[in-house]
């Protein structure tokens, strides 16, 4: 209709919304030769057609139209170098879905030009693969803004803000979508969260560091032997599992039980230690898992909590394992398969919440063998076995420990002893059959027993001095500096250590011996060597 007296009107009004990038103005001439500026918008009618309006404003005055075009032309390149020049991708779709403008930020986004996407509609894109969803889909259907983070065929990742615009009758006409890609970001995010991880871990390893360098220091600990225990006790405290600590006596088994309860988690909560080997045998059930009124005669009339109970949501250490009776193995072998505890004479099952850590200085695994010790009892205990050196096995860890020890005991005897270097050299060079249990009772006499400040060798105890200057009896030569009963008490230590250490029982060690058991008992308690 408008073909023939405005041929140029028709044409611009055919190519609207066909274009991906329609012009919203034409420049047409007038019947006296003026340029004169026609409008054009889209609209939507009753049948939810899209049509295309024209515009015609009053005729101004030439100069006045000349100026308005001349300034719409400039807002109009204005706009689209603002569009163009972007770093974020924007693209436009009508209301349909359909793109009909790409600015070339999406264009490095996508990878893709222009034209094979213009004209498109957002369902085909997202059935080609060319995204995984589109924003501008949902805001045409919803009619709000919607933001998504999308997912880009070649793994990158893309946020989406899609934005509706309206016409004057509140008809949605337009879809604006400004994008970012992500990747680099997500990639960076990525790394830092590794590097995170890695921070993490190396935190981790220097506090776990630096807890093993301040307990070695409590603990006294220089040997790699005995750092490694250390180190062990410091990364299984913070867990629930069962522990099991291997060592002669006397090598500090409840110290290292002290440092797994005071770093856990149950530090505030008690630590009970139970010496089963002190134990009679026909009270162990009754003392570890208690009993009710009327269980034995004596028993208590309100009947009592045996120790699980009393360190309930705590720890218990039972020391000396391996003197446990094989009727209370089974009670123990229950508790730490379900948790739960019968009291003696009862039948009430009760549910405790207890971290068990066992000590021996015996050989279990023989025990099992002579079936003196159950097997499954010993696997449930030797989840995580921590073996702590004897104080031969450390000889870093000696002189340290012999200079606490005597400032210890000079401490408190409120004075102050030294040792000579001949002293020293005797005192580190000495086995500790006893371990550290011995060193303190030596260290102790020293400071007590010696006349002077000074502590020489000759101040030192017969089995010290004996083991510098002779050892066995077939080192032992001509007797300098001891006297025949010191020699004597030598032999009998070196060989009641070596027995001990070789049969572990008192009876044991009599047979081999020859002598009677009490007459062990006797020169063990004597030397220091239970």
């Amino acid at each position: 209709m408008l073909s023939k007296p405005l041929p140029k009107l028709a044409e611009a009004v055919g190519n609207f919304g066909r274009s991906a990038s329609p012009a919203p103005s034409v420049t047409i001439t007038r019947g006296t030769g003026a340029p004169y500026l026609a409008l054009l918008s889209t609209v939507r009618s009753a049948e939810g057609q899209n049509l295309t309006l024209c515009l015609l404003p009053p005729a101004p005055s030439p100069p006045e139209a000349d100026r308005r075009m001349l300034d719409f032309e400039a807002l109009t390149l204005e706009l689209h170098a603002i569009i163009d020049s972007s770093s974020d991708g924007l693209f436009v779709c009508d209301a349909d879905a359909k793109v009909i403008r790409v600015n070339p930020a999406s264009e490095r986004i996508h990878q893709r030009p222009a034209s094979e996407m213009v004209g498109r509609n957002m369902r085909d894109l997202i059935n080609e693969g060319f995204i995984d969803r589109s924003a501008a889909l949902e805001t045409s259907i919803e009619k709000k803004i919607v933001s998504q983070l999308q997912n880009l065929p070649g793994g990158g990742k893309l946020i989406s803000v899609a934005t509706p615009v309206f016409d004057q009758n509140g008809d949605l006409i337009r879809v604006v979508v400004s994008e970012r890609d992500i990747s680099e970001i997500d990639r960076l995010q990525r790394e830092l969260e590794n590097q995170e991880a890695i921070k993490d871990q190396f935190r981790h390893q220097i506090l776990e560091m630096q807890q093993v360098e301040l307990e070695s220091r409590r603990i006294i600990a220089r040997s790699p032997n005995m750092i490694k225990a250390l180190r062990q006790a410091t990364k299984v405290a913070s867990a629930d599992s069962s522990v099991l600590i291997l060592g002669e006596s006397g090598v500090g088994k409840g110290v290292i039980a002290d440092m797994i309860h005071h770093n856990s988690r149950r530090s505030d909560r008690p630590l009970i230690k139970i010496n089963c080997g002190a134990i009679p045998e026909s009270l162990v059930e009754a003392e570890l898992f208690g009993y009710e009124k009327g269980a034995f005669t004596g028993a208590s009339p309100g009947g009592k909590p045996g120790q699980f109970e009393l360190a309930n949501e705590g720890i218990i250490l039972l020391d000396e394992i391996a003197e446990l009776p094989l009727s209370a193995q089974v009670k123990l072998l229950r508790f730490l398969e379900d948790g739960r505890i019968t009291r003696l004479g009862g039948t009430e099952q009760r549910k405790l919440d207890v971290r068990v850590l066992a000590a021996t200085h015996r050989d279990l695994e023989e025990m099992v063998e002579k079936g003196t010790f159950r097997l499954d009892l010993y696997y449930r205990l030797n989840v995580i076995p921590i073996h702590v050196p004897a104080v031969r096995e450390r000889k870093d860890c000696l002189v340290p420990l012999i200079r606490h020890y005597l400032d210890h005991f000079s401490a408190i005897n409120n004075t102050q002893k030294r040792l000579t270097r001949a002293a020293l050299d005797a005192l580190a060079g000495y086995s500790y059959p006893g371990n550290v249990r011995e060193l303190m009772n030596i260290s102790e006499r020293l400071v007590v027993m010696s006349e002077t400040d000074v502590i020489d060798i000759s101040d030192l105890p017969s089995q010290v001095i004996g083991s510098t200057k002779a050892g066995l009896p077939e080192d032992l030569g001509w007797p300098d500096t001891i006297s025949l009963q010191q020699a004597i008490e030598t032999v009998e230590r070196t060989l009641l250590g070596r027995a001990r250490e070789r049969y572990r029982s008192q009876a044991g060690i009599a047979k081999a011996l020859g002598v009677n058991q009490s007459t062990i008992a006797r020169k063990l308690k004597r030397y220091n060597l239970t």
